[in-house]
């Protein structure tokens, strides 16, 4: 049986994920809240055996951030970590943080049971073709390194900020930011960031 802990600050989104997914045979919603600063609390209160958590809530704290909190606390609780954006960088993200699945909201509530089946299986779900995007000139995707190093970018980190957040050299960051340049045709990294910002690329938030 799975006992879910279902965490969304969007309330018409979480009684619909209650509503569906509750009327499962094999899924017992254990309970919903709307912020992941206290999901780690509520596994310790509703004990649940898996989380379904979106990525980006109301709080201060991310479902990314929540996600590896839980794991530290309850390595035992299955995470499933979920997002309505198109950020890129958002599924190796998933990954780093241990979260054992991820999904985009975008998909059927069929896919989302069977999402918790097989996490619930020990089977790690993963969309198999990520969310890609074209920068620029044409289809040029960035590399996961790429877009962090942008995403710092975003949150106005000098290069020796982002190297020292990464755990590079400067010399490492410049090599990356000239590689996104070539991809894209861009003459500067701030017209890559503002085009990544706007199409929702990016999530400075997070």
């Amino acid at each position: 049986m799975i006992k879910l802990l279902i965490v969304d600050d969007q309330r018409i989104l979480l009684d619909a994920f209650t509503k569906a997914l509750g009327q499962e045979d094999d899924i017992q919603i254990a309970g919903s809240i709307t912020e992941a600063d206290v999901a780690d609390a509520a596994c310790g209160k509703l004990r649940p055996n898996m989380v379904l958590m979106d990525i980006c809530t109301g709080s201060d704290v991310s479902g990314l951030y929540a996600a590896k909190r839980i794991k530290e606390q309850y390595p035992q609780i299955k995470v499933v970590l979920m997002t309505g954006f198109p950020e890129l960088s958002f599924l190796n993200r998933a990954r780093a943080a241990g979260a054992d699945s991820f999904i985009y909201k975008s998909s059927s509530m069929e896919e989302f049971i069977r999402c918790l089946r097989l996490t619930a299986a020990g089977q790690g779900y993963y969309p198999e073709n990520a969310q890609t995007a074209s920068f620029g000139e044409g289809d040029c995707p960035l590399t996961a390194r790429e877009l962090e190093i942008l995403r710092l970018f975003c949150n106005n980190l000098t290069r020796k900020e982002m190297a020292s957040a990464l755990g590079i050299s400067v010399s490492t960051i410049n090599f990356h930011i000239n590689n996104m340049l070539v991809k894209t045709g861009y003459k500067n990294l701030m017209g890559l960031a503002m085009e990544a910002a706007n199409k929702g690329y990016i999530n400075t938030k997070i």
